[in-house]
């Protein structure tokens, strides 16, 4: 089902933002994949940007409709976007992570990240953008970008985007199916697997002081839990702690 479909731009400030546009005015068959050759104001977590050279990397929205999902259950979405990706990654390459929310790292370099925007009427999810990012071929990043890497850099070679869409759009697929067929208890296991740090003596900043802790996992509400030296076990959401890579 996930890109059955695909509308291709030759350049557009955000796949999500123009996908949401659409959606306003009439509806989008699910699993349609908005994909851009160039994304100008590309958009990320807590108002974060996404860089991209034109025609370089993978920068599209994919078109959901997960009205069997509770919106108290909506990062349930989130993990199997984040695996889909994840599953792509790793047919490639080993050394992978999620790193909480939904970022997709290698060892400590960020090669591609999701941003998700739902949509809720009453108690259910009408519509999903899920915003997706992938570096394939780009081998020059601004300054200011603190750590990406893209797999040309890894595996030395360059990949064509359309090939790689097909790919990570049939990994996604796989993931959604599980999600509707509420395999959860699956979907939980993988992303815990995969999540980057857990079980593992890590350092976080919250609103500027540094403290130890070890992740055990995330919340039906994707809140981070982390059990600091003390025994206690605290939560957290995107916009309260930041992971400190370097730890």
């Amino acid at each position: 089902m996930i890109g059955k479909t695909i509308i291709e731009l030759e350049s557009v400030d955000s796949t999500n933002t123009y996908a949401d546009n659409i959606l306003q005015k009439s509806d989008l068959e699910e699993g349609t994949i908005i994909w851009a050759f160039e994304q100008f104001a590309g958009r990320g977590l807590n108002e974060n940007k996404w860089e991209s050279e034109p025609g370089k990397n993978l920068t599209f929205s994919v078109i959901l409709h997960p009205d069997f999902l509770s919106p108290e259950k909506q990062f349930q979405l989130n993990k199997a976007i984040s695996l889909g990706v994840l599953d792509f990654m790793n047919s490639l390459m080993p050394g992978l992570t999620i790193k909480w929310p939904n970022d997709i790292y290698v060892g400590n370099r960020k090669i591609a990240g999701i941003l998700i925007e739902n949509r809720i009427l009453g108690a259910r999810i009408i519509t999903s953008i899920a915003g997706i990012g992938i570096n394939i071929n780009q081998t020059y990043y601004a300054r200011e970008i603190p750590n990406p890497v893209s797999l040309i850099q890894i595996l030395r070679g360059e990949m064509a985007l359309k090939e790689a869409l097909t790919k990570v759009c049939k990994f996604l697929d796989y993931r959604y199916v599980q999600l509707k067929s509420e395999s959860h208890t699956l979907i939980d296991h993988d992303y815990h697997q995969w999540l980057m740090g857990c079980n593992e003596w890590r350092l976080f900043k919250k609103m500027g002081e540094i403290f130890e802790g070890k992740i055990e996992g995330v919340d039906i509400f994707g809140h981070l839990l982390i059990i600091n030296r003390k025994g206690t076990l605290l939560s957290f959401n995107p916009k309260e702690i930041e992971f400190l890579l370097d730890s």
